[in-house]
């Protein structure tokens, strides 16, 4: 059952997924902007949102 939360946290995941999987392939890396695009895409007000209803209790943000 896909809800919009789940959704949104399945976007999430891939989305994390992707940059992580960019950053372990050949070639130059990039550890300050890949960890600031997995914070981006991990750190949205949405996604926080959508684990707060998905888990009925509070999630804590990684960035205050």
């Amino acid at each position: 059952m896909n809800t919009p939360d789940v959704e949104t946290a399945l976007r999430a995941l891939e989305d994390a997924r992707r940059i992580l999987g960019r950053y372990v392939d050949r070639g130059p890396r990039d550890p300050e902007g890949t960890l600031e695009r997995l914070l981006a895409v991990l750190d949205r007000e949405d996604l926080v949102k959508a684990l707060d209803r998905i888990n009925g209790r509070r999630v804590i943000r990684l960035v205050e």
